[in-house]
């Protein structure tokens, strides 16, 4: 369990661009969550690239025990696009998420620091980094371009 309950949470759509296609897919945006992680099995459905971690990670349960998923030893970097204009490249743990894709957490909160209507779920992007925003032209090439054409 990643997951603290008690906290808010919300679904949002995003789209992962890859390799010339998007790839449609839901997100938990969880404020009782710390990290920002991927489900296995959706690495696995598109065959996304990820690295090895070292050393690798023991994610620990609200109650302070060990997750039984075991260790987090691999990554990937996702070029991940919210509605129209929020395009960003992030760094997500790989690991059984349950029946989640991505779950982006407390980490993905502070550096975005969206504002947030918890009863009506509406997101608003007014203070995210610059780097979120590479190409204010024109936001729909991204969905057509691979990941390696996104750095910034």
């Amino acid at each position: 369990m990643i997951r603290n309950i008690r906290h808010p949470s919300m679904q949002i759509d995003v789209r992962i661009a890859y390799n010339r296609k998007e790839i449609n897919a839901e997100a938990v945006l969880d404020s009782g969550a710390e990290g920002i992680y991927c489900n296995t099995s959706f690495i696995k459905k598109y065959g996304l690239p990820t690295y090895d971690i070292e050393p690798p990670v023991y994610p620990r349960n609200v109650d302070g025990t060990l997750n039984k998923q075991g260790a987090i030893c691999h990554a990937a970097i996702l070029r991940m696009g919210i509605g129209i204009r929020h395009w960003e490249n992030i760094e997500v743990a790989i690991t059984n998420t349950g029946q989640h894709e991505i779950l982006l957490g407390t980490d993905w909160l502070k550096a975005h620091n969206p504002s947030i209507d918890w009863s009506t779920n509406q997101l608003r992007f007014d203070q995210c980094p610059p780097q979120c925003h590479p190409i204010e032209r024109d936001p729909t090439i991204g969905q057509f371009l691979p990941i390696d054409a996104w750095e910034t």
